[in-house]
């Protein structure tokens, strides 16, 4: 009866993401398993060839294309969110307080608005080329848009946010007698940072691999308007499949892989973080 009472608080939350999480899983699963006809609509026949054709040779390139983005993302972001988030962590009370909230200021906007800001500053008649003609460094506009870097460009940009408080907090909760342990045997600052700092906050930089690696995957908007739709990723063939193909079986077959192997890096995610003691949030 006490562990009852203990838990009755969350058997809302439980409802919660049962209704709008866990029922809608099940739909996609189940989806993924049926057939369409000529029209496009759902046929309540069982077929595995929807998973067959995940695993086609021009599918995987989408796979491919997609992994490496989100790769990419995750490991420029760390690149740079690092230095950002030691440093905030090392600052007095309310410079952190500030600089925390101009990181956090991006999400006070829609993604979308930002994602038209670098179209604006990337564009052939874009800010970047008019500046460059302007002072002479260039005779025409340089093509920057429709690109796999540029569509790099816009995640990174709108995930780095999710690995600097990743980190951030990792590095804020650092013992600091250690580093001053560590001072006093001798050991130079680099000594210090790849010894004692970079190992203690190796679950922030997973956690912020994993934060920004999962979005990575499905921000289709971003190489829609960014990319041209010159390279397909997951997200884009996923919408294109339910949008223009009518063919929600597949789609929902992708989507189905697309989960697991957001459970697959979850999962690795929990073995890197197992004795820590350190979550995603």
């Amino acid at each position: 009866m006490r562990n009852w009472k203990q838990n009755l608080m969350a058997i809302p939350i439980l409802v919660w993401f049962g209704v709008l999480v866990g029922i809608p899983m099940i739909y996609v699963v189940v989806v993924s398993f049926l057939s369409r006809d000529s029209l496009g609509n759902i046929v309540f026949q069982f077929t595995l060839d929807n998973y067959r054709r995940v695993f086609d040779p021009t599918y995987l390139r989408v796979f491919l294309n997609s992994f490496l983005l989100a790769f990419l993302t995750g490991l420029i972001t760390l690149v740079i969110g690092y230095p950002v988030a030691y440093i905030t962590a090392n600052l007095d009370a309310k410079r952190k307080a500030l600089a925390i909230g101009l990181i956090m200021l991006p999400f006070w906007i829609s993604s979308l608005l930002r994602t038209y800001g670098w179209m604006i500053l990337l564009g052939s008649t874009g800010i970047i080329n008019n500046i460059l003609m302007a002072i002479k460094l260039i005779d025409k506009p340089i093509p920057m848009m429709y690109k796999f870097g540029t569509t790099l460009v816009g995640t990174v940009y709108m995930l780095i946010p999710f690995m600097i408080i990743a980190i951030y907090n990792s590095v804020d909760k650092l013992d600091r007698s250690l580093l001053e342990a560590s001072a006093d045997l001798g050991a130079s600052k680099w000594q210090t940072f790849f010894k004692v700092i970079l190992p203690l906050t190796i679950p922030g930089i997973a956690g912020g691999f994993i934060l920004v690696f999962i979005p990575a995957l499905g921000l289709y908007f971003i190489a829609d308007l960014l990319g041209g739709g010159q390279t397909i990723f997951l997200g884009n063939l996923i919408n294109t499949l339910v949008t223009r193909g009518r063919n929600r079986p597949l789609a929902a077959a992708f989507s189905v892989v697309m989960i697991v192997v957001v459970m697959l890096a979850i999962a690795i995610y929990g073995r890197i973080t197992k004795d820590r003691g350190e979550g995603l949030f």
